[in-house]
């Protein structure tokens, strides 16, 4: 039951963050055509966040933008991206064959990888905020992981009371699989936004005003991306 839920978790999350990655219509797009993105494979790690997602994030035109990217860093981010879906291909699949304890080391050890890659491309004030990009993007789901609960001060009683919501979104999310193939995947996207709206809604009311005030230090000023839901128009 429990590899199940985790499964549904770590695909859920892919479907985000394949969207975030996503330029908007006209945007940039790699060689070949095709638009840069994370490795293959690699997107099932979006729903833990971390660096995987970083990545992913780093090909949107607007956080690109935001981080004031130069051109030179455009084209290592784009090179890079095609270096770890080479190195990283079939991941996916690996993943899936691993048990849990298995898996959380690997993942490990990949962002341990791409966190040096792009400390070698990224200003450390760029990789700041990227971080906390990505943790805007992740939501509240991400005081579920314990370096994150350490630095908001979250007691372990909460952390029961959140693995707990979280597990209650991820029979949320196997519902809609089980229905099949979304025949209108803008329809599939939006339903899984309202149950990220709904976990962020319960953990907030979990937390202290202080660790609200801790959690709003480390995701920072508001980004509002714009991105097509699985290549359809754009919207917020």
């Amino acid at each position: 039951m429990m590899r199940r839920i985790a499964f549904v978790t770590l695909l859920a999350g892919a479907l985000v963050g394949m969207a975030l990655a996503q330029p908007p219509a006209g945007g940039r797009r790699g060689r070949g055509g095709q638009p840069s993105g994370p490795p293959v494979g690699a997107p099932m790690m979006f729903a833990r966040g971390g660096l995987m997602m970083m990545l992913g994030l780093l090909n949107n035109p607007q956080v690109q933008q935001e981080l004031k990217l130069t051109e030179e860093q455009r084209d290592k981010v784009s090179a890079l991206s095609e270096q770890l879906r080479e190195k990283f291909r079939g991941l996916g699949q690996e993943l899936r064959g691993l048990s849990p304890e298995e898996r959380e080391k690997r993942i490990r050890a990949v962002n341990e990888e791409v966190e040096k890659e792009l400390a070698k491309v990224l200003k450390k004030e760029q990789l700041q905020r990227l971080r906390q990009i990505a943790l805007q993007v992740e939501g509240m789901a991400a005081l579920a992981r314990p370096e994150i609960a350490k630095q908001v001060g979250l007691t372990e009683g909460q952390q029961q009371q959140i693995r707990e919501i979280l597990r209650e979104a991820n029979e949320k999310r196997r519902e809609l699989f089980q229905q099949g193939p979304p025949a209108d995947r803008q329809a599939m996207f939006r339903e899984m936004q309202k149950i990220r709206q709904w976990v962020d809604e319960q953990i907030s009311k979990l937390l202290t005003e202080q660790q609200k005030k801790k959690w709003q230090e480390l995701i920072g000023e508001p980004l509002k991306l714009e991105f097509r839901p699985f290549g359809g128009p754009r919207g917020q």
